[in-house]
Protein backbone atom coordinates (compact mmCIF):
# COMPACT_ATOMS: atom_id res chain seq x y z
CA UNK A 1 0.00 0.00 0.00
CA UNK A 2 2.71 2.22 0.32
CA UNK A 3 4.11 2.08 -2.85
CA UNK A 4 1.01 3.60 -4.55
CA UNK A 5 1.47 6.52 -2.89
CA UNK A 6 4.61 7.53 -3.57
CA UNK A 7 4.40 6.04 -7.08
CA UNK A 8 1.37 8.98 -7.40
CA UNK A 9 3.69 11.69 -5.87
CA UNK A 10 6.15 10.78 -8.52
CA UNK A 11 3.68 10.89 -11.55
CA UNK A 12 2.41 14.06 -9.95
CA UNK A 13 6.18 15.32 -10.19
CA UNK A 14 6.87 14.37 -13.61
CA UNK A 15 3.77 16.15 -14.60
CA UNK A 16 4.54 19.15 -12.82
CA UNK A 17 8.20 19.19 -14.65
CA UNK A 18 6.89 18.36 -18.07
CA UNK A 19 3.96 21.72 -17.88
CA UNK A 20 7.15 23.93 -16.49
CA UNK A 21 9.26 22.18 -19.50
CA UNK A 22 6.39 22.54 -22.44
CA UNK A 23 5.76 26.43 -20.73
CA UNK A 24 9.42 27.97 -21.10
CA UNK A 25 9.81 26.39 -24.26
CA UNK A 26 6.85 27.92 -25.76
CA UNK A 27 8.06 31.27 -24.16
CA UNK A 28 11.41 31.22 -25.36
CA UNK A 29 10.41 30.08 -28.91
CA UNK A 30 7.56 32.87 -29.33
CA UNK A 31 9.84 35.61 -27.62
CA UNK A 32 13.24 34.47 -29.93
CA UNK A 33 13.42 36.82 -33.09
CA UNK A 34 15.72 35.03 -35.48
CA UNK A 35 19.30 36.99 -34.73
CA UNK A 36 20.99 35.21 -38.25
CA UNK A 37 18.62 35.40 -40.94
CA UNK A 38 19.00 32.65 -43.80
CA UNK A 39 20.50 33.40 -46.68
CA UNK A 40 17.32 34.16 -49.22
CA UNK A 41 14.89 35.52 -46.91
CA UNK A 42 14.70 38.38 -48.63
CA UNK A 43 15.86 41.84 -46.22
CA UNK A 44 17.97 39.89 -44.16
CA UNK A 45 20.91 40.79 -45.92
CA UNK A 46 20.15 44.31 -46.18
CA UNK A 47 19.41 44.67 -42.74
CA UNK A 48 22.67 43.22 -41.75
CA UNK A 49 24.02 45.63 -44.50
CA UNK A 50 22.04 48.95 -42.58
CA UNK A 51 23.57 47.92 -38.86
CA UNK A 52 26.77 47.77 -40.56
CA UNK A 53 25.81 51.11 -41.54
CA UNK A 54 24.68 52.39 -38.94
CA UNK A 55 27.58 51.04 -36.84
CA UNK A 56 29.79 53.39 -38.73
CA UNK A 57 27.20 56.55 -38.23
CA UNK A 58 27.13 55.76 -34.55
CA UNK A 59 30.93 54.97 -33.73
CA UNK A 60 32.20 58.11 -35.70
CA UNK A 61 29.39 60.19 -34.50
CA UNK A 62 28.44 61.83 -37.67
CA UNK A 63 26.63 65.26 -38.27
CA UNK A 64 23.54 64.91 -40.02
CA UNK A 65 25.56 66.62 -43.29
CA UNK A 66 28.06 63.69 -42.52
CA UNK A 67 26.18 61.36 -42.16
CA UNK A 68 24.04 62.09 -44.98
CA UNK A 69 27.28 62.25 -47.32
CA UNK A 70 27.87 58.59 -45.46
CA UNK A 71 25.07 57.01 -46.61
CA UNK A 72 25.73 58.13 -50.37
CA UNK A 73 29.05 56.97 -50.56
CA UNK A 74 28.25 53.50 -48.98
CA UNK A 75 25.32 53.01 -51.62
CA UNK A 76 27.38 54.06 -54.19
CA UNK A 77 29.92 51.23 -52.83
CA UNK A 78 27.49 48.54 -52.52
CA UNK A 79 26.18 49.12 -55.90
CA UNK A 80 29.74 48.55 -57.27
CA UNK A 81 29.92 45.54 -54.91
CA UNK A 82 27.07 43.96 -55.77
CA UNK A 83 27.64 42.75 -59.20
CA UNK A 84 31.40 41.56 -58.49
CA UNK A 85 30.51 39.62 -55.52
CA UNK A 86 28.18 37.55 -57.69
CA UNK A 87 30.51 37.34 -60.23
CA UNK A 88 32.96 35.43 -57.43
CA UNK A 89 29.99 33.71 -55.91
CA UNK A 90 29.18 32.13 -59.20
CA UNK A 91 32.93 31.69 -59.91
CA UNK A 92 34.10 29.57 -57.23
CA UNK A 93 31.04 27.78 -57.65
CA UNK A 94 32.64 26.80 -61.19
CA UNK A 95 35.47 25.67 -59.34
CA UNK A 96 34.34 24.28 -57.06
CA UNK A 97 32.17 21.83 -59.39
CA UNK A 98 35.30 20.87 -60.76
CA UNK A 99 35.62 18.48 -57.51
CA UNK A 100 33.02 16.37 -59.56
CA UNK A 101 36.15 15.67 -62.20
CA UNK A 102 38.24 12.85 -61.15
CA UNK A 103 41.43 14.44 -61.99
CA UNK A 104 41.09 18.31 -63.10
CA UNK A 105 44.24 19.38 -64.12
CA UNK A 106 46.15 21.69 -62.43
CA UNK A 107 46.32 24.85 -65.29
CA UNK A 108 42.48 24.70 -65.52
CA UNK A 109 42.78 24.88 -61.18
CA UNK A 110 44.94 27.48 -61.26
CA UNK A 111 42.95 29.43 -64.29
CA UNK A 112 39.89 29.11 -62.06
CA UNK A 113 41.66 30.57 -58.77
CA UNK A 114 43.06 32.96 -60.33
CA UNK A 115 39.47 34.03 -61.86
CA UNK A 116 38.60 34.44 -57.84
CA UNK A 117 41.84 36.47 -57.22
CA UNK A 118 41.13 38.73 -59.85
CA UNK A 119 37.23 39.43 -58.95
CA UNK A 120 38.67 39.61 -54.99
CA UNK A 121 41.60 42.27 -55.98
CA UNK A 122 38.23 44.65 -57.34
CA UNK A 123 36.49 43.79 -54.57
CA UNK A 124 39.02 45.01 -52.22
CA UNK A 125 40.43 47.70 -54.14
CA UNK A 126 36.23 49.13 -54.02
CA UNK A 127 36.43 48.61 -50.37
CA UNK A 128 39.76 50.42 -49.71
CA UNK A 129 38.42 53.52 -51.69
CA UNK A 130 35.12 53.74 -49.65
CA UNK A 131 37.04 53.84 -46.65
CA UNK A 132 39.51 56.15 -47.77
CA UNK A 133 35.89 58.26 -48.76
CA UNK A 134 34.86 57.85 -45.42
CA UNK A 135 37.59 58.75 -43.51
CA UNK A 136 38.02 62.21 -45.41
CA UNK A 137 35.08 63.00 -45.03
CA UNK A 138 35.57 62.33 -41.21
CA UNK A 139 36.94 65.37 -38.78
CA UNK A 140 40.29 65.17 -36.90
CA UNK A 141 38.71 63.70 -33.73
CA UNK A 142 36.69 61.28 -35.92
CA UNK A 143 39.72 60.04 -37.93
CA UNK A 144 41.24 58.89 -34.82
CA UNK A 145 37.73 56.92 -34.17
CA UNK A 146 37.54 55.79 -37.60
CA UNK A 147 41.31 54.09 -37.83
CA UNK A 148 40.28 51.71 -34.68
CA UNK A 149 36.79 50.63 -35.97
CA UNK A 150 38.34 50.41 -39.78
CA UNK A 151 40.85 47.92 -38.14
CA UNK A 152 37.71 45.92 -35.86
CA UNK A 153 35.75 45.78 -39.30
CA UNK A 154 38.61 44.15 -41.40
CA UNK A 155 38.81 41.66 -38.51
CA UNK A 156 35.27 40.65 -39.20
CA UNK A 157 35.69 40.73 -42.79
CA UNK A 158 38.43 38.51 -42.87
CA UNK A 159 37.57 36.12 -40.42
CA UNK A 160 39.52 37.27 -37.44
CA UNK A 161 36.29 37.10 -34.88
CA UNK A 162 36.75 33.08 -35.87
CA UNK A 163 39.84 32.38 -34.07
CA UNK A 164 39.25 32.90 -30.38
CA UNK A 165 43.15 33.33 -30.07
CA UNK A 166 45.11 36.15 -29.99
CA UNK A 167 44.62 38.75 -32.64
CA UNK A 168 47.29 38.13 -35.44
CA UNK A 169 48.76 35.11 -33.68
CA UNK A 170 47.89 31.53 -35.71
CA UNK A 171 46.43 29.20 -32.87
CA UNK A 172 48.97 26.15 -31.75
CA UNK A 173 46.96 23.83 -32.76
CA UNK A 174 49.18 21.21 -30.74
CA UNK A 175 48.04 23.61 -27.43
CA UNK A 176 44.58 22.63 -28.61
CA UNK A 177 44.47 18.84 -28.41
CA UNK A 178 45.73 18.92 -24.88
Amino acid sequence: MTKFPRQKWLLVLVAILLVTNIITLSIYWSMKTPDHPKQGQGQGDGDRQRRMGQFMVNELKLDKDQEVVYWKLRDSMLSRQKPLMDSIRNTKKRFFDLLKDPSPTDSILQEKADEIGILQKQLDLITFQHFQQVRALCNPDQVLKFDTVVKEIVNRMTGAWRNPGKQGTPKDSAAVKK
